[in-house]
């Protein structure tokens, strides 16, 4: 579970916490099963308290009977419910399988190709609006300071279709996590967890963008 370890330093989990086995194993009956990755993720970091509480929810997916789902298993919950990530039940028996994400109409579109990329990408974007050290704003960015802003850092990862059209990639270094979300407009925001990078970030990122 080493590809984790950045989240767990980004937040600055010293002891993590996992869902117990009988809470994990009720969950599985309710549902019908959890991929391996999902069911390992609960159990080892799932119940840490400083990877809840975010901007969106990891959620184990019999806590809410509105998450239950005939044909998907819903583990991350946008902050006001309007969108759901899930893995399909038919690839439970896949270790790491796809990931999907709920539509307005109550369709699924396909989001990260895997759960491990999914949770990886999805908690550093909540990074970029959680940690405590952030410009408190979003901004609006053009394409030219979007093209130099993917310049500047390392990308993470990403997903898509969150919020039904949004693409998420994140960037970022050394506690510092920076989010580009497009769907035609573009939207920054940008956060850091010490505040030598965020004043890094700060600087660098200095007049791009129009605050929202």
């Amino acid at each position: 579970m080493e590809k984790y370890n950045g989240i767990l330093e980004l937040f600055g989990v010293k002891n993590p916490m996992g869902y117990s086995p009988e809470e994990v194993e009720k969950a599985k009956r309710e549902v019908g099963g959890l991929p391996l990755e999902l069911e390992k993720f609960y159990l080892y970091y799932g119940n840490s308290p400083e990877l809840h509480g975010l901007q969106d929810e990891l959620v184990l997916p019999n806590r809410s009977k509105s998450l239950l789902n005939p044909d998907y298993i819903l583990f991350f919950d946008e902050n006001q419910g309007v969108c759901q990530a899930a893995v399909k039940k038919s690839d439970v028996g896949i270790d790491d399988p796809p990931v999907y994400t709920s539509t307005d109409d109550g369709g699924w579109q396909f989001s990260s190709p895997h759960v491990s990329d999914f949770l990886c990408a999805m908690f550093d974007y909540q990074a970029s609006i959680c940690l405590d050290f952030n410009p408190e704003d979003f901004f609006w960015i053009t394409p030219e300071e979007c093209a130099k802003v993917k310049k500047m850092f390392p990308k993470l990862g990403e997903f898509d279709k969150w919020l039904y059209d949004w693409k998420i990639s994140v960037y970022g270094e050394n506690g510092g996590r920076i989010a580009i979300m497009e769907n035609g407009d573009i939207q920054m925001n940008y956060a850091a967890n010490n505040e030598r990078e965020y004043k890094r970030m700060f600087e660098m990122l200095d007049g791009i963008g129009e605050g929202i």
